[in-house]
């Protein structure tokens, strides 16, 4: 890691005693680190997850969805380490595995449909369903960890 080059932010505030000016500095917000941190724990999480899996992939549809679970997971982890770094860049990272995600969700949640709409229509109807909620609840959740710090100070991230 390269050391970062010290920065000062804030605003000058009006003459003070004798005529000087008083520089007010702001830190900077904790946010990206508290929500890089958590960005990496799930993110690895999903990796881990992923890795035991792979002895289980049987067929074209498990080894899709393996391999974008781990390149989504793996995206998450660099969004989570960017984050901490102060870079906007990993919110537009963690955004793009959010869309990794929710593409192989959508797959998996029409294919299982599909299968169980052949047996019964009115199961198939509600797993589309159900699967289609799972992962917009997903979407938004893994959405807010990553854009909540260019949210709160976006003036911290570079």
């Amino acid at each position: 890691m390269q050391p970062q080059d010290a920065q000062m932010m804030g605003q000058v505030a009006p003459a003070g005693a004798m005529g000087q000016q008083v520089i007010i500095v702001q830190n900077k917000s904790g946010g990206p680190k508290v929500f890089g941190i958590i960005a990496i724990i799930l993110g690895g999480l999903g990796l881990i997850q992923g890795v035991m899996g792979v002895g289980e992939w049987d067929g074209a549809l498990w080894i899709f969805m393996g391999l974008m679970s781990l390149a989504s997971s793996g995206l998450f982890v660099w969004a989570g380490v960017l984050l901490m770094q102060y870079q906007k860049k990993g919110v537009w990272v963690g955004f793009g595995s959010v869309g990794l995600n929710v593409v192989s969700g959508l797959v998996l949640t029409l294919a299982v449909a599909d299968a169980v709409g052949g047996v019964d229509s009115d199961a198939g109807g509600f797993f589309a369903s159900l699967g289609l909620a799972l992962v917009g609840i997903q979407a938004v959740c893994c959405s807010a960890v990553v854009a909540l710090p260019l949210l709160m100070n976006g003036a911290d991230l570079e």
